[in-house]
């Protein structure tokens, strides 16, 4: 099984819907459920130059996708952050690694980054255990931050400081 991993494109927008319309990649993402056509058109069109956006593919079926946003403010330019989610049937798969490995390489070798930001739901293992495989530390608790399946939810604050 290979994993292709390529910057996200208009003919993507099917599987994009698809992978956000999954029960997991809805509880465990910000997105909203039976996202549209038009949304995603409109998100890959008008990208900004600091937003980076991935889809990871396996034989030619969007199966995961990051993006990743750079902040623009002269003082805090060294910092990003990104949101991901995967297909769910595939989670397991080393699609996350792969989506993480490509916006680690862009903002430590390219963009000089130091400090990527994430928030993940205090109930994601997966995600958590992922993203602390590649660094990333919880740096607090932020309690009732989000809204899922009619219910206020705990997030956790994680960061990565690339100190080379």
């Amino acid at each position: 099984m290979e994993i292709v991993i390529r910057p996200t494109e208009l003919k993507d927008i099917d599987g994009l819907c698809d992978l956000y319309n999954q029960p997991l990649a809805q509880a465990q993402t910000l997105q909203l459920p039976i996202p549209s056509s038009a949304l995603w058109e409109k998100r890959i069109s008008t990208m900004p130059d600091n937003v980076y956006s991935y889809v990871a593919l396996i034989d030619g079926k969007v199966v995961g996708n990051i993006g990743f946003e750079q902040v623009t403010r002269p003082r805090t330019r060294h910092v990003a952050h990104f949101g991901m989610g995967v297909h769910d049937d595939y989670h397991g798969r080393g699609i996350g690694s792969k989506l993480i490995e490509t916006v680690l390489e862009l903002a430590d070798n390219w963009l000089n980054v130091r400090r990527i930001e994430i928030d993940a739901f205090v109930d994601n293992h997966a995600a958590l255990s992922l993203y602390k495989k590649f660094g990333f530390v919880i740096e607090g608790e932020a309690v009732d931050s989000a809204f899922r399946n009619g219910e206020f939810v705990n997030t956790y604050f994680l960061a990565r400081i690339n100190r080379r």
